[in-house]
């Protein structure tokens, strides 16, 4: 089998969907060891920022001399990005291997009760035997989808961490933050901390009462206020820093602070700083060497793609994978205070259930040309149901709206067209979906 290979039987599984639910899968991983059980583990959910933190949370675990495994959903530019081995992705060899010795295991338990796995599954559970293989110290696993019937949802982690609840994924998580918030806080393990970046008071509620019968130690992260003499011993305060990156941040519990500056740029990486740094500081407290000039390293040295990556110059291409409203305002706000740019040029795909009105508002008035394009992917909207979003929300406003609306055939060529457009000093926004993201090519 060729890594090729590898990867076309891993998509051929995409056809069974995503199906929630663990048994399927426990019985895959049974069948191959339970490769999960023989390394300690860090389970991350959250509407927005559970990539970032991911990420953040590694580098500091890497810094103070671990060796890390790192599972991550979706990649942008390569399969690999989904599995790192100490920050690098997994050999071709090494993904290769486990595919092969997978592949019988899942034939055989197709002709079972439990049917064909899913092609997230196999991910999962390719990522668990690979950072066995590697004999990693310790791995840290983003959700997939929501949490409690996650795939990766089979692990008893250190420490659970559920940075933010926002209204996405709704066709399977619930209609309200509250039912969201029940499905994430299924990460949460009895008797294990659980750190909870969540705001609406609902979501705030609904994992305390999650927290409190699992009897797991809740800490909560918050941006600190003029007067906080209310709040807790067991919340994590951040401030602010000043910073060119929009992201230092100083982070505080008790007598206990460190100032912290991330590579990763924009405003919102100070609430994931915040719940990596508060993650480590429990991993710390549970015997884990991890001294706060790892904390500082790791933060400064932490990357990851598609999240306001600058990947050309004059003019100035970003990509971010901003696919739902959240991410989409925090995003506007951003921009502007991120970078300087005399107009904005948006490319913009994004795939079904998400409505792509409730993103576009935030987008819009910021842009002065925005082009629509599909995605290689049988949930794309097509460029014609995005303009037509657009063009509902622009008959409500008569001014900043955009001065053009295009559409394009494909991501190539909405590229192009946004760079003949853009003169130097413009800003080319690539966004709505980590798959439009990952076609990007100059």
């Amino acid at each position: 089998m060729s890594f090729r290979d590898a990867v076309r039987y891993i998509e051929s599984l995409s056809i069974q969907g995503w199906r929630l639910g663990n048994a399927r899968f426990e019985a895959l991983l049974e069948r191959i060891g339970s490769p999960h059980l023989r390394y300690p583990t860090v389970h991350i959910t959250g509407t927005n920022g559970k990539g970032s933190t991911t990420a953040l949370l590694s580098a500091i675990l890497r810094a103070a001399g671990h060796r890390v495994g790192t599972y991550t959903s979706p990649h942008v530019f390569d399969i690999r990005e989904r599995i790192l081995i100490n920050g690098d992705m997994i050999p071709q060899e090494l993904f290769t291997d486990g595919i092969a010795y997978l592949r019988p295991h899942v034939e055989q338990l197709a002709d079972t009760e439990y049917g064909q796995i899913t092609e997230f599954e196999i991910k999962t559970a390719l990522a668990f035997w690979a950072f066995q293989q590697a004999q990693v110290d310790i791995a840290v696993l983003e959700v997939g989808v929501g949490g409690r019937m996650d795939a990766t949802n089979v692990i008893v982690p250190e420490v659970s961490i559920i940075v933010s609840i926002g209204l996405d994924h709704q066709d399977r998580l619930g209609p309200t933050h509250r039912d969201i918030a029940y499905e994430k806080a299924g990460i949460i393990k009895a008797g294990r901390p659980v750190v909870s970046g969540a705001t609406p008071p609902e979501a705030v509620s609904m994992i305390a009462q999650v927290a409190a019968r699992r009897c797991a130690p809740l800490y909560s992260v918050a941006r600190a206020e003029f007067d906080d003499s209310h709040i807790s011993e067991s919340t994590f305060l951040y401030t602010p820093l000043p910073s060119p990156t929009d992201s230092a941040v100083r982070v505080r519990c008790g007598e206990w602070e460190i100032a912290l500056q991330p590579a990763l740029i924009g405003n919102y990486q100070r609430h994931n700083v915040a719940c990596a740094t508060t993650a480590a500081v429990l991993l710390r407290a549970r015997g884990y060497t991890i001294p706060d000039s790892a904390i500082e390293r790791g933060v400064s040295e932490a990357r990851l793609p598609g999240r306001l990556q600058v990947v050309a110059e004059s003019p100035r291409v970003v990509l971010d994978g901003a696919h739902n409203p959240d991410a989409a305002a925090v995003l506007a706000q951003s921009l502007p205070r991120l970078f300087k740019y005399r107009r904005l040029i948006l490319v913009f795909g994004m795939l079904t259930p998400h409505e792509p009105g409730d993103t576009l508002r935030h987008l819009l008035p910021l842009t002065h040309t925005v082009i629509f394009t599909p995605i290689e992917h049988p949930r794309a909207h097509t460029p014609a149901r995005l303009l037509q979003s657009a063009q509902a929300w622009q008959a409500g406003k008569s001014t900043r709206a955009p001065r053009a609306l295009l559409t394009a055939s494909s991501p190539k060529n909405a590229f192009q067209c946004a760079l003949e457009l853009a003169d130097a000093d413009d800003l080319v926004l690539i966004t709505g979906s980590f798959y439009l993201v990952g076609a990007w090519q100059p």
